[in-house]
């Protein structure tokens, strides 16, 4: 039994692909044109049989795409740059020149001639131009003869322990219909009644944790210490969970409920991390990355910059959302998978540095305020 073969372009370091490999959809080529994204994703993807291009979106053509992926594409997935769109940017729409990358989607999906495809991106686009952004795409896939159905969906209501909505968009050639994957979470209050489990928690989420300042931390990928000034930590000791720090705006998670939605920012601009429930600090990369759904079996290269972990971390697109999702499209198209024919044992080989290493590689980065430099002793 062969699996359905899949491209997916803006891959990021791969938390889309992440999802549908683990559905048991052969990802057969990422690709992005940030480097070190695509580093990250030969890490944890190379091993499962997906290859990756790093080039502009613009340059490759649907013949190239096809002949990357050594087969015809059965499932065309991407979600463009959702800074000219995202409530937390510049909402420039269209008009960034990122914003037209939509419609280069749609140029690949009739260039491959996919049997189906999945777009993703934040609900914002929805409301751009009072919708026109979002109904040019629309029309533009339907011209080409594909289904369309556009849903903005809850990560929490899929299992993810995180409350971010994303909008997708999923469909097929020849009529198909497909339809968004049920919800199998819902808010505790209600869930029981609905069928559904109730959503993940952050203490569910994190609490098996060691902290950053104990010395388990150390054997735990991508969970360093950020240092923060003595006003910053008095202001957290001071922050109940679930509430804002007025000053800073600094949101602290509340241990029963999913985690607020995680940012990306910029190379220039590093967004607000959530305040650890329990401790006075923001959350490390690997918090982060248990919020998104990501095992901790996938990892960040020791050698990037921790901002570079956290913009990654908060471009992904939830693993196990994008699985729920995968599997539901492959039900309508009758695609029969095998998820334990993508499963690896254990996380990625690289270049591992001790944290001792990484503090020392980190120190040139610091700054002040949040970040202010300082010592961090490990506790045994």
């Amino acid at each position: 039994m062969s699996a359905p073969v899949c491209v997916d372009l803006f891959c990021g370091c791969g938390g889309l692909s992440t999802g549908l490999l683990d559905a048991g959809i052969d990802v057969r080529l990422g690709v992005d044109l940030d480097e070190p994204s695509i580093v990250t994703f030969d890490l944890n993807h190379a091993g499962r049989g997906s290859a990756s291009w790093q080039g502009d979106i613009r340059e490759i053509d649907g013949t190239q795409l096809v002949e990357g992926a050594a087969a015809p594409v059965d499932l065309l997935v991407g979600g463009p740059p959702c800074q000219p769109f995202s409530i937390a940017g510049k909402r420039r729409g269209l008009a960034d020149r990122r914003g037209d990358l939509v419609f280069e989607f749609v140029r690949l999906l009739e260039e491959t001639s996919a049997s189906a495809y999945i777009f993703e991106n934040v609900p914002n686009l929805a409301s751009v131009g009072n919708g026109k952004a979002l109904g040019d795409l629309l029309k533009a896939i339907r011209r080409l003869g594909y289904t369309v159905q556009a849903e903005t969906l809850l990560a929490a209501d899929y299992g993810v322990p995180q409350m971010r909505k994303r909008l997708f968009v999923v469909g097929a050639r020849d009529k198909r219909k497909v339809a968004m994957p049920p919800p199998t979470h819902g808010a505790a209050d209600r869930a029981r009644e609905l069928g559904l489990d109730p959503h993940v928690t952050a203490h569910a989420a994190l609490d098996d944790l060691p902290d950053v300042a104990d010395g388990r931390a150390e054997g735990v990928a991508n969970h360093e210490p950020t240092f923060h000034s003595e006003a910053m930590l008095a202001a957290f000791a001071s922050l109940a969970p679930g509430t804002r720090e007025p000053r800073s705006r600094h949101d602290r998670l509340h241990p029963e409920r999913p985690g607020y939605t995680l940012r990306a920012g910029t190379g220039n601009f590093s967004p607000l991390r959530p305040v650890h429930y329990r401790y006075n600090r923001v959350l490390s990369v690997r918090e982060c990355a248990r919020l998104q759904s990501f095992l901790d079996d996938f990892h960040w290269p020791d050698e990037q910059a921790r901002l570079q972990q956290y913009r990654q971390v908060g471009n992904a697109v939830p693993p196990l959302l994008a699985r729920r999702v995968g599997e539901h499209v492959a039900e309508a198209m009758g695609w029969r998978l095998d998820p334990a024919r993508f499963a690896v044992e254990g996380p990625p080989e690289g270049v591992k540095l001790s944290l001792a290493e990484r503090l020392a590689r980190r120190s040139k980065y610091m700054r002040g305020g949040a970040s202010g430099a300082g010592p961090v002793e490990l506790a045994s």
